[in-house]
């Protein structure tokens, strides 16, 4: 069975409250889905705020008036029957971790009710969003995209054939770059056994550099043992700096008690 349709005034109302600064909206997750929720009584604010009738005033956007806290609460009932809004229950983490919900930090977890009690502080589920043209252009330039590929047979000659000498250009390209890094490596285990460091041609060519930044320099000799040797000759330096101002310590009392013992003894 098909879904019924959704009531326009419903889908009007829903647009008004999706995005709207009063509910204070917030993050949950519903059977694993995230989901927006807000409090029943942050909706009937909204609804009964000046903006809304302000809105409802004008017939063209075919918003009833709500002027009433009943006025409220059917407005949250006509969304609940075209399934824009659900009543949920919100769990606290051992709840969920007893039914085997998997709890995310800052993520509060929900469970649908079937019944709606319009409680000020009852939790309420968007089953609903907003149409975003930025979508509709992105499924459009899909569609186009899906049809120019299948209707590739029926392309002029020229361009077919600049889409075969550009795949071939980028096939190429993708080529040249294996056979670099292979003849990169050879080299490198070559100047291995032969010299203390090894050779490297294109050093960066593997680094998040840019595009021509990968191809500069042309060679580069490997510095990590020598930077290595660097940092323990700096350490060993500062560790016989340590022994020698540490031995002059201990010295000089030494020197001093010696100098009382033979005064003693004259």
């Amino acid at each position: 069975m098909s879904a019924p349709p959704v009531d326009p005034v419903a889908v009007n109302v829903a647009n008004f409250l999706r995005d709207n600064a009063v509910l204070k909206q917030r993050s949950g997750s519903l059977q694993g889905s995230s989901v927006d929720f807000f409090r029943y009584k942050r909706a009937v604010r909204a609804l009964m705020s000046e903006e809304y009738n302000s809105k409802a005033s004008n017939p063209k956007n075919q918003l009833p008036v709500c002027k009433t806290k009943d006025d409220a609460k059917n407005l949250v009932i006509l969304l609940i029957k075209n399934r824009l809004l659900l009543p949920g229950q919100k769990l606290h983490t051992s709840e969920a971790r007893a039914q085997n919900i998997k709890v995310k930090k800052g993520s509060p977890c929900f469970l649908p009710l079937q019944q709606a009690s319009f409680e000020p502080d009852q939790y309420y589920i968007w089953f609903y969003k907003k149409s975003n043209p930025w979508d509709r252009l992105m499924g459009f330039g899909i569609l186009i995209g899906v049809f120019t590929v299948v209707l590739f047979p029926l392309w002029p000659l020229f361009m077919r054939r600049g889409v075969w000498y550009l795949s071939m250009a980028l096939l190429g390209f993708v080529c040249l770059i294996i056979v670099i890094a292979i003849v990169r490596l050879i080299l490198y285990v070559l100047s291995i056994a032969v010299m203390p460091q090894g050779l490297w041609i294109f050093p960066n060519l593997f680094e998040d550099v840019g595009f021509f930044d990968s191809f500069k320099p042309f060679y580069a000799w490997e510095v990590a043992k020598v930077k290595k040797s660097k940092k323990k000759q700096q350490q060993q330096v500062v560790e016989d700096s340590a022994k020698t101002t540490s031995s002059q310590q201990n010295e000089k009392p030494v020197a001093k008690r010696r100098v009382v013992l033979d005064e003693v003894d004259e």
